[in-house]
């Protein structure tokens, strides 16, 4: 929903040549509905191993339970159906990567089996190796400046913007 927000605003405040390179920094400009669906049976997968394995408490331990999957795993479908595949993508990233922590700690062996997935999903946003993360590290700490110039511009040029969000 980050993005989805971070695209109504910007277009909103007429910075919407910025969101290309938003989705750019993620890497997934190129992702395909299809793949992001692919990805999401994965994250399925994960997701319910994750909670039924989880033991050790995580600051998000509370997103590790079979009520929050309906947000999780059925909020990022919708996503995906209605055509908002490339906004599904950061929640469904962190959320493989916090069910991954869990099956490290609590079930090695069903993090081992299930590990696959989700080097497949980062490796079509480039990411397939330590050096890709690293590079992406730094291609994404290049964008922050104008990335927060534009939220900077925006909020200058609407200061009822931080009394909203307040």
């Amino acid at each position: 929903m980050r993005y989805l927000a971070a695209r109504e605003v910007l277009k909103e405040y007429g910075h919407d040549r910025l969101y290309p390179e938003l989705l750019q920094s993620l890497g997934c400009t190129d992702l395909t509905p299809g793949r992001a669906l692919h990805h999401l049976d994965g994250l399925a997968r994960t997701f319910d191993a994750a909670v039924s394995a989880a033991r050790t408490p995580f600051f998000f331990s509370g997103d590790i339970t079979a009520a929050a999957r309906p947000i999780a795993i059925d909020g990022s479908r919708e996503l995906i159906r209605r055509g908002d595949h490339r906004e599904a993508v950061f929640w469904m990233i962190a959320t493989f990567a916090r069910r991954h922590k869990i099956l490290a700690a609590d079930a090695p062996e069903l993090h081992r089996s299930l590990a696959p997935a989700f080097d497949e999903a980062l490796a079509d946003l480039g990411i397939a190796s330590t050096e890709d993360l690293s590079r992406r590290a730094e291609e994404v700490a290049r964008f922050l400046p104008r990335l927060w110039e534009t939220a900077e511009a925006i909020m200058q040029a609407n200061p009822d913007i931080t009394a909203k969000g307040s």
